[in-house]
C-alpha cells in the first residue's frame, strides 16, 4: 500500500525527538585578589593608635589613581587610627631636597607602594631605592608594586615589577604585586596576569642593588 511508504521506523522517531537529559554549564572561576594579603598586613599594624605609615611613589596621573585606590582601601581598614601617608612623584626625585624626604619616608614606612606603568623608570627612581634599602630594619615592612603592562614595542630598562621583587628579597620585606590595565588607543587594556608573591629571604645579591634593572 502507498500509505506504508511514508511511515518512519519507531526507533528513528525516538532518535529525532530525544533531547539530552543533562546540560553541562562551565562556571567562571573568580580571579583571586592579588592584593588580598594587604588586609591582613594592615590589621597587624593597628593597635598603636597612630595608624600604618605608608609611602606612595607614583609615575603619573594614571598610576597616582592606582595608588589612591589602594590608599582608600588601607584607610578603610585602619578606621579611626587613620593612615600616615606621604606622596612622591617619581619625576620630582631628581630634586635633592625631595629625594632626601622620600628616602627618609621610605626608611620609616610600614608599607612602600610603587605605582608605575612598568616600562622602565628614570635614574632618580633607582637612586632613591639604593639610598633607602640599606637602612631598612630587617624582616619588617611590605613593598607593593602596582605595575601596568607596557606596550609590546616600548623601550624599557628592565621590568619594574621584577626589579622591585629583588629589592624586597634584599631587604627581607614582604612583596605584593598587582598588574594593572593601561590605555591603548583610547581604550582600557585589561592586564593578562595578576600575581602575588611573598618573599622573606635573601636572593644571593650582595652589596648595592643594580640601577635601571641591570647590575
Amino acid at each position: 500500500m502507498k500509505s506504508s511508504a511514508i511511515l518512519e521506523p519507531t526507533q528513528g522517531l525516538k532518535k529525532r525527538h530525544t533531547l539530552p537529559s543533562t546540560c553541562h554549564i562551565e562556571r567562571a572561576t573568580p580571579t583571586p585578589d592579588p592584593l588580598g594579603r594587604i588586609d591582613k598586613i594592615v590589621r597587624g599594624l593597628l593597635g598603636s593608635g597612630q595608624g600604618p605609615s605608608v609611602t606612595f611613589v607614583y609615575e603619573d596621573l594614571k598610576t597616582h589613581e592606582w595608588a589612591k585606590q589602594l590608599h582608600q582601601r588601607i584607610a578603610k581598614l585602619a578606621g579611626s587610627e587613620g593612615v600616615r601617608a606621604s606622596w612622591w612623584k617619581i619625576a620630582d626625585l631628581s630634586a635633592p631636597g625631595i629625594l632626601a624626604g622620600a628616602v627618609s619616608s621610605a626608611v620609616r614606612a610600614d608599607v612602600i607602594v610603587v605605582a608605575s606603568r612598568g616600562e622602565g623608570l628614570p635614574l632618580p627612581f633607582y637612586v632613591w631605592v639604593n639610598l633607602w634599602w640599606p637602612h631598612r630594619p630587617e624582616s619588617a615592612g611590605t613593598l607593593v608594586a602596582l605595575v601596568g603592562n607596557p606596550e609590546p614595542r616600548a623601550p624599557r630598562a628592565g621590568p619594574v615589577g621584577d626589579y622591585l621583587s629583588v629589592v624586597a628579597q634584599q631587604t627581607r620585606m614582604s612583596f605584593l604585586k598587582a598588574e594593572k590595565g593601561t590605555a591603548v588607543n583610547g581604550k582600557h587594556r585589561i592586564a593578562k596576569r595578576e600575581s602575588t608573591t611573598s618573599t622573606n629571604g635573601h636572593n644571593g645579591f650582595h652589596g648595592k642593588l643594580f640601577l635601571n634593572g641591570f647590575r
